[in-house]
């Protein structure tokens, strides 16, 4: 803030690069009610010592929005807290494949006992499977690579990788440092006659990143390890 004879004014900085961590960058929106005139918006400091810039500091702004005609979104069902509080439907035969199968195990009678090492996530850039990650900059980079040695990188905010991870422990999912996870567990079939199929399923929720054409650029699967089902036919 400088000053000019008995005036005061706020001298705007060079704009940097936006840093979610900068408190500085950080402004809170509060809408503005001026009765028949309409109203409008101004944007308040989180610092005491902050100012917003100028476009955001004059009160009483207005905020407008447009979709494009080829514009296709739909809305992100994974946070319905109902819809996911539900399993998946289990009413699919054996035959057909869902989620991520585990058909494993010897039989002992009516026992099965299932020993299975599974990865915590799964990630994909452009169907590709993931063989490097490293973070720059607050972003996090993930290196493709395919069978014949083609690459691709996706770089994804920390701030939104870290919003899918929170959106997965809330709901159970287990962080761990191990990529690798070990599933050992005995299953006995409680029907009658006999049975000649056996199927153990997991819970997997996978968040999907698309080009506006609808095309995927990256896949990210959580597997939910502590979410398990069995069939027997």
């Amino acid at each position: 803030m400088g000053s000019c004879f008995c005036f005061k004014y706020v001298s705007d900085v060079t704009p940097k690069p936006l840093d979610p961590n900068d408190i500085h960058q950080q402004f809170e929106i509060h809408r503005i009610e001026r009765g028949c005139q309409g109203g409008g918006f101004v944007a308040k400091p989180i610092t005491p010592d902050g100012f917003p810039p100028k476009f955001l500091r004059r009160k009483g702004w207005e905020m407008y929005t447009s979709t494009p005609s080829d514009f296709r979104l739909g809305n992100a069902l994974g946070l319905d807290s109902a819809l996911r509080a539900r399993l998946p439907e289990f009413n699919f035969p054996l035959s057909c494949t869902s989620s991520q199968s585990l058909v494993v195990g010897k039989c002992q009678g009516n026992v099965v006992d299932v020993d299975v090492v599974l990865p915590r996530e799964v990630v994909s850039v452009v169907g590709m499977e993931v063989v490097d990650v490293k973070v720059v900059n607050g972003i996090m980079w993930f290196k493709g690579c395919s069978i014949e040695g083609q690459e691709r990188s996706v770089g994804l905010s920390l701030e939104v990788f870290e919003r899918m991870k929170w959106e997965q422990e809330r709901v159970g999912w287990v962080r761990g440092s191990d990529i690798q996870v070990s599933l050992k567990r005995v299953e006995e079939f409680g029907g009658t006659g006999r049975w000649g199929k056996f199927g153990c399923y997991i819970l997997v929720e996978r968040f999907v990143l698309k080009r506006m054409d609808g095309s995927r650029v990256l896949t990210y699967e959580f597997n939910h390890i502590n979410k398990i089902q069995s069939k027997w036919e």
